[in-house]
């Protein structure tokens, strides 16, 4: 296994799941390419204006922008036809991609959208190569349970014909959900044998050298506001899938019963950020701030002088009962503070016991917790920290994953050669 292709519409650099595994895999001698797209899902700008930029961004790790169009907000119509446009530039220069490159080993074929399995099984089929059907997203379930749509949308028909076919062709079904196998039993063409659980992971190496060598420095308004208050931080996009407002209740909702022990930190950026910082103003919020994003090094510094983190998820037993996997939580978790998680499904800070974990939408329960947290003698805080710590340093470490993913990439390559066996 020299080459590694990996299709992932919304794939990133720092932090990001296959930018972290690809770096695992090349220390380990093999070539990977990453093909995302140049249009930013969550800033909705585009990153590069050329249809393809090309860059090799660590050794052994190339990456490949697609200029896909059109550019979109939310999930309507123009999201769909900007995934169709991923497929179309991705056999457009697949050839051109050969001659960089040369014809990888294995591919992967990364969901969001399943158009990228069928990018994938085209190479796959092409070169006679093993064909890996990931899966960060269930699609159609996604729009079925998220947005309401009948299952006889027409996206989610189209949806639903390329997730059997993507099941019946892949040598190997990789979910970053833990529970992603019950879902997956429904379909005859799927066993279990062909089903893997990698869910998204952390670079603990990487960021105990950030925390070691304190070189990494914080903006000075936001070091002085985590040095002057006990703080709850929130680190990521503003998006609605984040429950922000839920957390802007917590907020106001102690503010306004005189739990002014606790202040709070949002730091990050999205599409939301104008209605949160109006909504901070309109309630006359003292105990909020919001500060721009940080670079990753500087969540992890940030995330340690905090005293507690805090995230929230809308009750979509559905999908989230499939298991959660969020790289939210690994950032909180190992950052060696408690978290308070307000999700109503198996979660990773319950199962730690590294946090606190309160029902979806229960402000009384949120702030309770914060309290509960506030109040703790500092070892029983440490120590709650420690389990969360100890969880992602032994489970969802980076280099742990990436050696799982390639033994899985292993065992393809040893069965009889994928291009033979065509599953219409």
């Amino acid at each position: 296994m020299k080459r590694l292709w990996i299709l992932n519409h919304h794939s990133g650099l720092e932090g990001d799941r296959h930018y972290e595994l690809a770096k695992e895999m090349a220390a380990s001698g093999m070539e990977v390419v990453v093909f995302l797209s140049a249009f930013d899902h969550q800033t909705e700008t585009y990153i590069f204006e050329k249809t393809v930029t090309i860059r090799k961004v660590e050794k052994g790790v190339s990456y490949v922008w697609l200029r896909t169009t059109p550019a979109y907000h939310g999930n309507g119509t123009a999201r769909i036809l900007n995934m169709i446009s991923y497929y179309c530039l991705m056999r457009k220069y697949e050839n051109v991609f050969y001659e960089k490159f040369q014809a990888p080993d294995a591919v992967i074929g990364s969901s969001v959208h399943p158009f990228v399995w069928e990018n994938a099984w085209h190479i796959a089929q092409k070169n006679k190569i093993p064909f890996i059907c990931e899966i960060r997203d269930f699609w159609p379930l996604s729009f079925t349970e998220i947005y309401g749509w009948s299952r006889f949308h027409p996206a989610c028909l189209l949806f639903s014909l390329l997730e059997r076919r993507a099941y019946r062709r892949a040598d190997a079904i990789v979910t970053s959900m833990e529970f992603g196998c019950q879902y997956l039993e429904q379909f005859p063409c799927v066993n279990q044998e062909r089903i893997f659980w990698i869910p998204n992971g952390y670079h603990t190496a990487e960021i105990d050298r950030v925390l070691q060598d304190e070189s990494v420095k914080l903006p000075k308004e936001l070091d002085q506001y985590l040095m002057d208050h006990w703080c709850a931080v929130y680190t990521g996009s503003f998006v609605d899938s984040e429950r922000l407002f839920d957390m802007l209740n917590v907020a106001a909702y102690m503010q306004e019963h005189g739990m002014e022990e606790v202040n709070f930190a949002f730091i990050g950026d999205g599409h939301l950020r104008p209605e949160l910082e109006a909504e901070v103003k309109r309630e006359g919020l003292k105990n909020v701030r919001i500060f721009p994003r940080i670079e990753k090094s500087q969540v992890a510094v940030a995330l340690s002088k905090a005293k507690v983190c805090i995230a929230a998820l809308k009750d979509d037993r559905v999908l989230n009962d499939l298991g959660l996997s969020l790289n939210k939580l690994n950032d909180y978790l190992y950052s060696g503070n408690p978290t308070v998680f307000a999700c109503n499904s198996v979660n990773v800070v319950g199962e730690s016991a590294g946090g606190i974990v309160v029902p979806c939408g229960d402000t009384k329960a949120y702030a309770e917790a914060l309290m509960k947290i506030y109040h703790m003698p500092e070892k029983q805080r440490r120590d709650m920290g420690k389990n969360g710590r100890r969880t992602i340093r032994e489970t969802y470490n980076y280099a742990l994953l990436a050696k799982k993913y390639m033994d899985i990439l292993k065992k393809c390559t040893e069965k009889s050669t994928p291009g033979e066996k065509e599953r219409p």
